[in-house]
């Protein structure tokens, strides 16, 4: 069983539901990264994605295409973020970590002599740009690596084509809420109920919705159809305008944390 899987099965048997924040490797440092991390974990994450900055973000908003471009602007790498895996993990980090990349940089990483072993400690990938019928390879690999693919599922899913999206998964399905990139909104579709119903039908994968959750209110609204909430542009937002006024960005992001669980 996968550590993913593993999660679900604890959060299931408590009756809880998943908290899974994203973050941007490198943004403003990997420094950070690791720290953030740390207190994420400590402050009741049940699953960490973990954002490969890219420089054409085409599935991200305003907030995390910046965090992105500054990652990169101070020198962030593949390496460095595959180093910064290994640094959590043999400190006793226990989180699965879903690695949230486009192909493009996924591709040019498996690339490397060592491919798939490359990994070591990444319990996930979800590729944003890559559907579920042109990933037979990817999915092959991470399948022999004993990886989590993770799919997205979005509102203009057709519903004959959600059980190919849930069959080419494991961990979890990834429902995007709302059309568009990501980012934080004053509230989510009126059809969320309905629309994750049409998920469950298809599929017994756990499913987590993202885009557009930001604050308690959102969260608690999701947690009551789905089995978790994902968590980006409105942390990012915090930790961004934390930098900004020169206080302490970590603190700033506990505090948000703190104040979102509808658990």
């Amino acid at each position: 069983m996968s550590r993913i899987a593993a999660r679900f099965d604890r959060l299931r048997s408590q009756g809880r539901k998943a908290f899974v924040p994203y973050i941007t490797a490198g943004s403003p440092n990997i420094e950070f990264t690791i720290e953030l991390a740390r207190m994420l974990e400590r402050s009741g994450a049940d699953i960490l994605e973990l954002g490969l900055p890219h420089t054409d973000p085409i599935a991200d908003g305003p907030t995390n295409q910046r965090a992105a471009q500054q990652a990169l602007e101070a020198g962030m790498t593949p390496q460095h973020l595959l180093d910064a895996v290994g640094e959590l993990r043999g400190s006793g980090f226990e989180l699965p970590i879903v690695l949230f990349t486009y192909f493009n940089p996924l591709r040019s990483l498996l690339a490397r002599p060592e491919g798939a072993a490359a990994l070591a400690g990444i319990d996930g990938i979800l590729v944003t740009d890559l559907p579920p019928e042109e990933a037979g390879d990817h999915i092959a690999s991470c399948r022999a690596a004993e990886i989590d693919t993770i799919f997205l599922a979005a509102p203009t899913s057709p519903t004959e084509r959600i059980p190919r999206i849930a069959e080419a998964g494991r961990g979890f399905l990834y429902y995007v809420s709302s059309k568009g990139v990501t980012g934080a909104r004053d509230g989510l579709p009126q059809d969320l109920e309905a629309q994750v119903a049409r998920l469950r039908a298809a599929t017994d994968l756990p499913v987590c919705v993202g885009f557009g959750i930001a604050n308690h209110m959102t969260a608690a609204r999701v947690c009551a159809v789905a089995d978790g909430y994902v968590v980006g542009s409105a942390l990012g937002k915090v930790i961004e305008e934390a930098l900004a006024e020169g206080s302490d960005a970590l603190l700033a992001a506990e505090r948000f944390v703190g104040g979102l669980d509808p658990r």
